[in-house]
């Protein structure tokens, strides 16, 4: 009885509320209804606004044209012309303080894992646009660290090189990162754990999670600035025969998949403009299946290299590199690797070699060589030119 009192009399204050409003706006002049309703407008534009302002939007459009050539034994050649697109499109979304959401769409087809482009084929037919990055980021400071705390899917929080993550590879799972500067030294340390594949075989087969580990030590110095990194990477569960894991181009399910990977790079101004001179050594420490090796273990991959100039932002930026690489069989889980590379595959060696200029603010046109062959085995040279228009915004 109580309750229904309390509702009748709730109800009937209401109703004297919204009568006493009605009284008052039919009191109000046709001058003064128009202020209110325009003042209401206002209201609701600036809160829109304010929303708006959170949103932080990015991203790119590039068009392509890749012409392959490929010379296989018994000198049986190939070649390929492909006229490619990518566009992404995201925003960075201020939530709370040290919070923020973030996301991008991308043209890579549900199956890709490391391309966004789409071949110009197939009659004028629609092309795939679909969730490339969802994710948290949490930055907080805490005892003097600054801490980045992600969670989603989202770019590899390592410093890192396409010896063992694919540019355009997207991570799923969570990530801690801590850095702090002590004078002219910086430390870094980069910690992930992604879940590569859930097996759901129902035969007692484990799921296969990536779990990253990075120190890194930057050094600036009057002779120019130095930087060291460290990672493990381990892929976990690779080895269990019941997983639906499909390995890499040198592993079987009986392989284990464990990257000890040594970056180091130097940067300097030279003649005005940035010298960055870098090199790698990788090596899967991972127990090998003797069914995966042919001439010795094959277990590891490196590269040195050298970059000069700025990536084009605007007109007369520019920028050139060039690479030298060798990825062996058992070296790298290659379905996250460079997928430009011989490729996609492990087991080669070559050169890459590029650059760009920058045409406008946000314009950039990129052209990028590569020559390639097999590092053991058959005869399998590969060359692959790279021209790029891009748009950024």
């Amino acid at each position: 009885m109580l309750k229904k009192g309390f509702l009748i009399g709730a109800m009937a204050v209401a109703t004297l509320m919204g009568g006493m409003r009605s009284v008052a706006m039919a009191e109000m002049s046709d001058q003064e209804m128009r202020l209110l309703a325009l003042e209401e407008k206002q209201n609701a534009n600036a809160e829109l606004l304010e929303i708006m302002k959170r949103f932080t939007w990015k991203g790119d459009l590039r068009l392509r044209y890749q012409g392959e050539t490929r010379e296989q034994p018994n000198n049986v050649e190939s070649d390929r012309d492909r006229y490619r697109l990518r566009f992404r499109v995201g925003a960075d979304i201020h939530m709370l303080k040290d919070l923020d959401i973030g996301f991008r769409l991308n043209t890579a087809g549900l199956a890709e894992r490391d391309s966004g482009n789409q071949t110009f084929d197939g009659g004028f037919t629609h092309r795939a646009f679909d969730l490339d990055q969802a994710f948290f980021r949490y930055t907080p400071s805490v005892a003097g660290w600054n801490t980045t705390w992600q969670g989603g899917k989202f770019d590899p929080p390592f410093m890192r090189s396409e010896v063992v993550f694919d540019s355009d590879i997207t991570v799923e799972g969570i990530s801690e990162q801590f850095s702090k500067k002590f004078g002219n030294t910086q430390l870094d340390a980069n910690f992930g754990q992604f879940v590569y594949d859930e097996i759901n075989s129902g035969d007692g087969s484990d799921d296969i999670f990536i779990l990253g580990y990075q120190g890194v030590v930057t050094q600036k110095t009057d002779l120019g600035k130095f930087k060291f990194a460290v990672a493990y990477y381990d892929v976990a569960n690779a080895e269990d025969p019941l997983s639906t894991f499909s390995g890499t181009t040198g592993f079987n399910t009986n392989s284990e998949i464990k990257m000890l990977d040594f970056m180091a790079e130097w940067s300097e101004k030279v003649m005005g403009q940035e010298l960055k001179v870098f090199g790698e050594y990788e090596q899967n420490v991972g127990k090998i299946d003797s069914a995966d090796r042919t001439s010795g273990d094959l277990n590891s991959a490196w590269q040195v290299g050298a970059k000069y100039g700025k990536s084009g932002k605007k007109f007369g930026d520019y920028d050139l590199k060039v690479i030298y690489r060798v990825v062996q069989a058992n070296s790298v889980l290659d379905t996250i690797s460079d997928s430009d590379f011989h490729g996609s595959n492990s087991n080669g060696r070559g050169f890459e070699a590029g650059g760009s200029l920058g045409l406008a603010k946000g314009v950039q046109l990129a052209i990028t060589y590569f020559n390639t062959q097999e590092e053991r085995g058959n005869k399998d040279e590969r060359e692959i030119l790279q021209t790029d228009l891009k748009f950024k915004f």
